[in-house]
């Protein structure tokens, strides 16, 4: 099997990518068909990202992973494994999707398992997928071939997580090829097994949807610490020793946060609706306003207007609107340049030059953490926390004008620290000002 490439994954998002690299791990060679050349696309410093694209290349080498940037030149014939990967979020998306669909569809072998990947609205894989290649293919699913659905989801976690996630396996009838089921236990630990693909698609939707949800609760639940003067970590870390629960803290990826809850609300009607959904997806829409806010007050309490104030930021975790895409400016960088800030960005280890050409000259790319900070009224840490030993408190005091206040997105940093080294300290959720 190896030796052939029986195997082929298509998609354009992470999803593809980790699946591709994590059956080369399990020994099985594969085609990676999608944007995984050297395209100059960004992955916002993510571990499992980093370390997927790493991989990548170690099986590139190798021979066990061929990347195949067009689908057209896939030889169907010898592929036995088809995985298609995408999150139905858009009108774009399934329009793209469904075309890939309609093309693979009359190049299928007899006997070739194809499984869709990704997170959809219930009935999407009856509806859609399956009605799709039986009518270009020509083929009956359950007779001819056999489609399965796997609700799989990337949150912005390592690979080593990604991989030990129990995953789901549904399949059409309840048929559920052995041979496949075998496969994929080489790949993931854990495989639970459905015979209803309607209940496994939404039990992948509900889960993306929940998580938004919670991270729509948290960020109520921090501002409303702000509006009351209290410190949002420390009422988290009195709610791990009680029994109130709240959300695990993570640093959002914007686009992968909205994927659930774009999909529910685009399958429901706006009166009758799941109206939390709306609500929490409406909530998480203004994070990128809240960091701003939060600069603007970091600054006022340093008694710095925004105009003219220079402002460095540090990595892009939790800024990028798209954790693997073409180059695009931060919206942060036009949010400050808006309100007259002059802003410096390091973007971290990977790299100033494709950053420089990203953000023209809104802002000043720097490949050093020190330049990006010199003389700095405020900096803005976005760094994840594998990166934290950069940082130093007193080396960022030593370099910004002072009074200077860091704004700590990713928590990298302890505030008692921040604040010895004479910096003013704040993150979201901190409510221990008042301007």
């Amino acid at each position: 099997m190896e030796e052939n490439h029986s195997v082929a994954i298509v998609g354009d998002n992470p999803e593809a990518l980790l699946l591709s690299v994590l059956y080369a791990e399990a020994g099985i060679s594969n085609y990676l068909v999608g944007p995984f050349g050297d395209d100059g696309r960004t992955h916002a410093n993510r571990p499992g990202l980093d370390e997927a694209l790493w991989l990548l290349g170690i099986f590139k080498k190798s021979g066990k992973i061929r990347i195949t940037p067009d689908y057209h030149r896939l030889p169907l014939s010898q592929v036995r494994t088809l995985i298609l990967t995408t999150h139905v979020s858009s009108a774009e998306q399934t329009n793209a999707f469904e075309i890939i669909l309609r093309n693979l569809a009359p190049g299928l072998a007899i006997g070739t398992s194809i499984a869709f990947a990704g997170l959809c609205k219930p009935r999407y894989t009856s509806s859609i997928v399956k009605s799709t290649i039986e009518k270009h293919g020509g083929l009956k699913i359950g007779v001819d071939m056999n489609l399965y659905y796997i609700p799989l989801f990337w949150a912005g976690e390592k690979i080593r997580e990604f991989k030990e996630k129990r995953k789901v396996l549904a399949g059409f009838d309840g048929a559920l090829s052995t041979a496949f089921q075998e496969e994929l236990l080489r790949v993931f630990p854990t495989l639970s097994l459905t015979p209803t693909v309607e209940v496994a698609e939404a039990s992948g939707l509900y889960s993306a949807v929940s998580r938004e949800v919670a991270r729509a609760l948290e960020l109520e639940l921090a501002r409303m610490s702000e509006a009351h003067g209290v410190n949002y970590d420390e009422v988290l870390e009195l709610c791990r020793d009680s029994r109130i629960s709240l959300t695990e803290r993570s640093n959002p990826i914007l686009e992968r946060e909205s994927i659930g809850t774009s999909i529910a609300l685009s399958s429901s009607q706006r009166r009758n609706g799941p109206r939390l959904v709306r609500a929490a997806h409406s909530i998480n829409e203004e994070y990128q306003s809240q960091i701003v806010d939060m600069i603007r007050r970091a600054l006022s309490h340093c008694g710095y207007p925004f105009r003219r104030s220079r402002v460095a930021i540090l990595g892009t975790d939790g800024l990028l609107k798209n954790p693997w895409s073409k180059p695009e400016s931060l919206p942060i960088i036009e949010s400050l340049r808006k309100r007259g800030a002059r802003t410096s960005l390091y973007p971290g280890e990977t790299g100033s030059q494709p950053w420089a050409q990203m953000v023209g000259d809104h802002a000043r790319v720097e490949s050093s953490l020190l330049r990006a900070v010199a003389k700095a009224n405020c900096t803005v840490i976005a760094l994840p926390k594998s990166s934290a030993t950069e940082l130093d408190p007193d080396q960022l005091a030593a370099e910004m004008n002072r009074p200077g206040a860091i704004c700590d997105l990713t928590r990298v940093l302890e505030a008692s620290n921040v604040e010895k080294a004479g910096l003013f300290y704040t993150t979201i959720g901190r409510g221990t000002f008042n301007t």
